[in-house]
């Protein structure tokens, strides 16, 4: 049993934990407030949240990927030939919702896809996902000569300037994606499974849960993310860019592992993905308005989530060394865990068994 004076250590160290990269991105927005009066004004502010909107639908998509112990480096070429193949279909038939429906339909193929390299030809995720990157960039560039697909429907294009209470449609686009994965990781079975097969992937087996299955679903969604990520760029350009998005699975598995996932799998959240993307938003839009050349903006950035990721990191380390006096269980399970998220599979399964 742990004694009563190991519960404010622990519940410390889980506020910390908690409140770390929004006390950042708090002192972020403060610094470019003070330092720069067209920062706060709610036309940029806006505009960050519409930046951010792309970033943010892959990376809450990663997140459940990273959670299960993968990777998927595929979502940054897969939107932008996704865009592609919804603006062809567009131009050539006129429909907004033929478009629309292209863009789901390869988005759900490529999930599953990735699915079927992982879990039934056994490739590492990381190299199987690799793959499908270089696939779809270069697919992308064929089909376009290396141009762009213009000429979109009147309807489509309408979207682009359709605004609800105030903001833009990407807004609640995004909204709406978060609310569902988050509904999905915290109030279903499968995020609990998810947590608990990236964090012992053996334990989760011997306990019932269907590891190949976990595998195939977190793709589907990360191609259900590709896809609406990829009509999220033609609402946006208004036009099939096969050269979007080169750098967005990184960014989005940076903006994952700042907000506080780990890369090993088995703990995170939505919620802290969240965070993430909005530093990366705030802190690129602090430099835009600053009038910082592209070049060295993206110098910046880089050297900002670096830092960012080791601070988390030396932050974590600490936290577990004032936990190595914890008080252990007669079973063995050390009792003060810092996550909200970490769970074992086995309480996992027998969620799945009482639903």
């Amino acid at each position: 049993m742990s004694t009563t004076t190991d519960r404010p250590r622990r519940t410390a160290g889980e506020m910390l934990d908690t409140a770390f990269v929004p006390g950042v991105l708090l002192v972020l927005v403060a610094y470019l407030g003070v330092t720069d009066d067209a920062f706060l004004t709610r036309m940029n502010l806006t505009n960050v949240l519409t930046q951010a909107s792309i970033l943010a639908i892959v990376s809450f998509a990663a997140t459940f990927v990273i959670m299960a112990g993968q990777l998927d480096l595929s979502m940054g070429t897969a939107s932008a030939l996704i865009s592609v193949l919804g603006a062809m279909a567009m131009v050539h038939t006129g429909s907004a919702l033929q478009g629309i429906a292209v863009c789901l339909a390869a988005g759900v193929v490529l999930g599953l896809l990735n699915g079927v390299i992982v879990t039934f030809l056994e490739v590492p995720s990381f190299i199987a996902t690799l793959g499908t990157m270089i696939i779809c960039g270069a697919i992308g560039l064929a089909l376009t000569n290396g141009g762009v697909i213009t000429g979109l429907p009147d309807g489509f294009r309408s979207l682009s300037t359709l605004r609800v209470a105030g903001l833009p449609l990407l807004v609640w686009m995004t909204a709406v994606v978060f609310l569902i994965l988050w509904w999905l990781q915290r109030q279903t079975v499968f995020g609990y499974q998810v947590l608990a097969v990236g964090g012992n992937a053996e334990a989760a087996r011997l306990s019932g849960i269907s590891i190949p299955r976990i595998t195939m679903l977190v793709f589907l969604i990360t191609g259900v993310a590709s896809a609406l990520a990829g009509m999220a760029l033609l609402i946006r350009v208004q036009s099939g860019q096969p050269n979007a998005n080169a750098t967005l699975a990184l960014e989005a598995i940076a903006a994952v592992v700042v907000g506080g996932t780990s890369l090993n799998g088995g703990r995170g959240s939505i919620v802290r993905t969240l965070w993430g993307v909005l530093l990366i938003a705030v802190l690129r839009n602090g430099l835009d308005i600053s009038g910082i050349s592209e070049d060295y903006k993206n110098v910046v950035v880089g050297v900002v989530l670096i830092a960012a990721a080791s601070v988390d990191f030396l932050r974590r380390r600490f936290v577990r060394s004032r936990r190595e006096s914890a008080t252990v269980e007669p079973g063995g399970i050390e009792t003060d865990a810092t996550d909200d998220q970490q769970l074992v599979s086995g309480s996992a399964a027998n969620r799945g068994e009482a639903r």
